[in-house]
C-alpha cells in the first residue's frame, strides 16, 4: 500500500437523537467526505492523497464541517461542499492549504 502524501480526514460523527450539540455529520459532513473524494478522483490523485471518514475529531460541536490534513496539520472547520473545489485545486493538487478556510486555531500551518 503506498504512502500518501496527503490524508485527509473527514468528521462524519452523529451524535444520538435528543443531544442538543450539533455534529459534523448533521452539518454534512458526509457530503463533504464524499466530495472530497470526488474531487480527488476527477484530479487523479488516488495514489497519493487518502481520504477517510472519522469519529469526533474535537472542534466539531462549535465549528461543524471539520477536515484535518496530514502530515501538514492543516485543519478545516466550518465547511460546506461549496468550499471543495477550492481545497482540491490547491490543496489537493497545489499542495497549499486554503488560507481563507483554515481555523487558525487549530492548524499549524499558515
Amino acid at each position: 500500500m503506498p504512502i500518501p502524501e496527503k490524508h485527509f480526514f473527514v468528521c462524519t460523527n452523529r451524535r444520538p437523537p435528543g443531544v442538543e450539540v450539533p455534529s459534523c455529520g448533521a452539518q454534512d459532513g458526509f457530503e463533504i467526505f464524499a466530495a472530497l473524494r470526488e474531487e480527488r478522483d476527477r484530479r487523479g490523485l488516488a495514489a497519493s492523497v487518502f481520504i477517510t471518514a472519522t469519529g469526533c475529531l474535537g472542534p466539531c460541536p462549535a465549528k461543524g464541517g471539520t477536515v484535518v490534513v496530514y502530515p501538514d496539520g492543516s485543519w478545516y472547520t466550518g465547511l460546506s461542499t461549496s468550499d471543495v473545489a477550492e481545497i482540491g485545486e490547491q490543496h489537493m493538487a497545489g499542495g497549499k492549504p486554503v488560507a481563507r478556510l483554515l481555523d487558525k486555531e487549530f492548524s499549524r500551518v499558515e
